[in-house]
Formats: C-alpha cells, structure tokens, sequence
C-alpha cells in the first residue's frame, strides 16, 4: 500500500486516533488580516467524523488500516 503524500502534508493523526488538519490562509496575502485572524489560522482542528476512515485509508502506516 502507498500513502497519499499530499495528504500527510495536510492531516495528522493524533494518538487517540482523532483526525486533525490545519485552515489555510496564512501562508501569503496577510497584509489585510488582522493579528487575531493570522493567529487563529495557525491552530489545528479535528476534522468532521464522517471524513476520519477516508483520511486513515490514504495514511495507511500512520494509525489507519
């Protein structure tokens, strides 16, 4: 089986098996944002249950079967 590369560069899974991913937007074109919009995008979040199986089928070696 071969892991999808482009999805371990957007998700990762947490020892419980949780999924997170990070919000894009913060990479470029920041000038407009406020301080508190920049942080904010920073931070991760868990993805939606109902995508959990997708990600952990493309991340075979990281916690998916």
């Amino acid at each position: 089986m071969k892991t999808k590369k482009s999805v371990t560069r957007r998700v990762k899974i947490t020892g419980t098996g949780k999924v997170m991913a990070f919000k894009s937007g913060k990479r470029h074109q920041n000038t407009g944002k406020s301080g508190d919009e920049i942080r904010g995008k920073g931070k991760a979040f868990v993805l939606a249950k109902s995508e959990w199986a997708r990600m952990k089928l493309a991340l075979p070696y990281k916690g998916g079967k």
